[in-house]
């Protein structure tokens, strides 16, 4: 049996003011590390792993170090969030005055619309399914991947044999954890943990 903890990062200035950050290396917030703090200490606690994986960015460094603050991290560019090009900054009141066009296009097309700049949740998708490969060939045991929210989506795809745009319908949190479950005999059992510490 393999188990795949999926967490995204703890809150950050964007996802508190309501603002796209994507490849922007912004920091947790107070409110962020105090999150992850009392996940440590409850959903987390005395739970070891056999690797752990973290995207590229400071703020989920900063999580899978709270978390973890003596084991190795492996940086995994594949988990990286998506790059929302010049569309980071900003909040999603201010898209739809300034790019009502590109609004409309993404909400038709959620998968394959690419920002100005950016790319898409198809490319994104892309990397995530590489990893996924590579996940389901490593040996049993416990994994831990702190990442994003876009990320995490794209996992769900995977294991859940979905469609992108269904994943909109789960609410994913900063702090969220999500739990799969890998036999090969059976299909991957989800389960989503929503972590209201703060």
């Amino acid at each position: 049996m393999k188990e795949i903890y999926l967490l995204r990062h703890g809150d950050t200035e964007a996802t508190e003011k309501g603002f796209f950050a994507g490849w922007s290396d912004i920091p947790l917030s107070p409110k962020g590390e105090e999150r992850i703090k009392k996940l440590h200490q409850s959903l987390l606690r005395g739970l070891s792993f056999e690797r752990v994986f973290c995207s590229p960015m400071l703020r989920t460094h900063q999580t899978a170090r709270i978390l973890v603050p003596d084991d190795d991290i492996d940086i995994v560019p594949e988990i990286k969030e998506r790059s929302f090009g010049s569309w980071e900054g900003k909040s999603w009141a201010e898209l739809e005055k300034e790019y009502p066009v590109e609004v409309k296009e993404w909400k038709k097309d959620p998968l394959g619309f690419t920002p100005p700049g950016g790319e898409s949740f198809k490319t994104v998708l892309s990397r995530v399914s590489s990893f996924w490969d590579k996940l389901l060939k490593m040996r049993n045991g416990r994994y831990l991947l702190v990442t994003h929210a876009g990320v995490i989506r794209c996992f769900l795809v995977k294991a859940m044999n979905i469609e992108f745009a269904s994943t909109f319908h789960v609410l994913l949190d900063p702090g969220v954890l999500v739990k799969i479950g890998v036999n090969r005999e059976e299909f991957p059992r989800v389960e989503l943990i929503q972590n209201n510490g703060v």
